[in-house]
């Protein structure tokens, strides 16, 4: 499976002129190569597929048993930036025009061009770029993360584990839920009972607003205590063995008011009417004014300002996205929340939130706990 990812990735780096890759975020260290320790830097030629993996004693053993095929380049006495440069010395060069792996032909310069990710910190960057002057530090992000969008089978298995763990915990918490309970003791209580079910920790830091903190999207946790006849919205996820979940239900605590209930449901059908616009071979913006559009239609399109979802793998947040700026088309096994909302300042808020597979002529949605509105 590692050795399938690394090479595409290699094809695609290649076709574009690049002469090698180096990669040293923890998410796509673990998708081309199987390392779980997180911190290390690996590197591969777009030449030939010649890799190595450098990081420190901490890691050695891990490193020789989760990823045997890949040789493993001790960081010793020396740091990232001087192992880097010598490594690529061996896997590409010395970069210059006409020598392996050169990228003048598309970049129009005479050194070897080496893909990087957006997520390198900028002290690092700018280490490489001093100690590695012969080679040229490209962005590709675009083309490391792209193999990411489409879940295989194995990735779509996690996902919805990690899913299925999310939806007990809901259960588990409905059933614990009362007036007097702060904000806190509820995401302590949701964040235990996942860990208890399997989960390896949170892929997002748990959202719990009741009452007029729920206007906020992001609310922060906070020991306000949770009152009859007020909503309470909790968005949560956990990562089982290495993929994320993400679910949000709002629920009410007593009686609802009539302006509660009403915004629920067309919140709850605008996120009907997204599900229903999904499928293969549409552009998420598409997908996006689905809810959009309905939720303006009924008067409160100035209350939805965030994006309709995003898409879930190794990380909580990936690419691509629901929302108007987003043309992407969408393709089978891509993972895609649908969550619209509707925030009233100082008053309430209510958003529902569902995981979603697209598939060739619709979706499948990996959250299956209740939607209808919750009076507890």
């Amino acid at each position: 499976m590692w050795q399938a990812r690394r090479d595409v990735l290699r094809k695609k780096l290649k076709g574009q002129g690049m002469a090698a890759v180096l990669i040293d975020s923890p998410a796509n260290l673990y998708y081309y190569t199987g390392f779980t320790g997180g911190e290390a830097v690996f590197l591969m030629s777009a030449e030939d597929g010649r890799g190595f993996i450098t990081t420190d004693s901490r890691y050695y053993e891990q490193v020789e048993k989760e990823c045997p095929d890949i040789p493993l380049s001790p960081l010793e006495k020396e740091p990232y930036h001087i192992v880097v440069r010598k490594l690529l010395g061996e896997l590409v060069g010395e970069g210059v025009s006409g020598g392996a792996g050169a990228g003048s032909s598309v970049f129009g310069n005479a050194k070897a061009v080496v893909g990087i990710e957006a997520a390198m910190p900028l002290s690092r960057y700018l280490r490489f770029c001093e100690t590695c002057g012969e080679y040229e530090f490209i962005l590709a992000q675009e083309t490391i993360q792209e193999s990411r969008q489409v879940k295989d089978e194995k990735e779509l298995s996690l996902i919805a584990k990690a899913e299925a763990i999310g939806d007990a915990a809901f259960s588990h918490i409905l059933e614990m839920i009362r007036p007097g309970m702060t904000e806190a003791e509820i995401a302590l209580e949701l964040e235990f009972f996942m860990k208890r079910q399997g989960a390896a920790k949170l892929s997002f830091d748990t959202i719990v607003a009741s009452g007029p903190n729920s206007s906020m999207p992001h609310a922060q946790v906070s020991g306000r205590k949770l009152q009859p006849g007020e909503f309470i919205t909790m968005d949560f996820g956990c990562v089982y063995q290495g993929y994320c979940s993400d679910m949000t239900r709002t629920v009410a605590l007593g009686k609802p008011s009539g302006e509660m209930r009403r915004i629920y449901e067309i919140v709850s059908e605008a996120n009907r009417r997204a599900m229903e616009a999904v499928r293969a071979g549409v552009k998420c913006s598409f997908v996006d004014a689905a809810a959009r559009d309905y939720i303006a239609d009924m008067g409160y399109g100035e209350y939805f300002g965030h994006g309709l979802g995003h898409s879930v793998g190794l990380e909580i947040h990936e690419e691509p996205r629901f929302s108007p700026k987003c043309d992407v088309v969408t393709k089978e096994n891509m993972v895609i929340t649908d969550e619209p909302g509707i925030y009233l300042p100082g008053k309430f808020g209510v958003r529902i939130e569902d995981l979603l597979v697209v598939k060739e002529s619709g979706c499948e949605c990996l959250s299956h706990s209740p939607k209808e509105l919750i009076i507890l």
